[in-house]
């Protein structure tokens, strides 16, 4: 019988971001709005996320050959593209059967509440923010964006993907 899955799964989230980092000082400082000029794809790593991502290499080049990735799958958005590309420079070139940037792999769509604090939706939007409250953050859809159940099937897509393509 064939085998279903590779023999290996990591799942890994990119480093640290700018955008993180933002979003923590914004909602300390009660701030509506999280200060950040790039789109949210186009958010780069912070230092300490950089940091994050060298180390994840160190740590995948410290496996044996037979264990490490041999496939890399990554968010186009520009944090995950920088983790991964830490993690493949310290992976041998030729041991490597594929490496895909994979739209499915996304942040979750936030929608017109893109960019806000909890305490900008609870401003600007109150009728949104008790919508949330009332059927959960799992269920809730903003205008515009997804919900984390939309996320999920994208998810379950990438896992079929997997399966079909990289078993064993």
């Amino acid at each position: 019988m064939e085998q279903k899955w590779p023999q290996q799964i990591w799942i890994v989230r990119h480093g640290q971001s700018e955008g993180n980092v933002a979003r923590d000082a914004a909602e300390a400082e009660k701030q509506l709005l999280i200060a950040i000029a790039e789109r949210d794809v186009d958010v780069p790593l912070s230092e300490l996320g950089a940091r994050q991502a060298q180390a994840l290499g160190d740590w995948f080049a410290t496996l044996p050959p037979e264990q490490q990735p041999t496939v890399v799958l990554y968010s186009p958005y520009v944090r995950a593209q920088q983790t991964a590309q830490a993690v493949l420079a310290r992976l041998a070139a030729d041991s490597l059967a594929s490496v895909v940037a994979d739209e499915r792999l996304r942040e979750k769509e936030f929608g017109i509440l893109d960019r806000l604090t909890a305490h900008g939706i609870a401003s600007k939007y109150p009728e949104l923010h008790e919508q949330r409250q009332h059927v959960g953050k799992f269920y809730f859809r903003p205008p515009g964006g997804e919900r984390w159940c939309d996320v999920i099937l994208r998810l379950r897509s990438v896992l079929d993907t997997i399966t079909r393509e990289y078993r064993g």
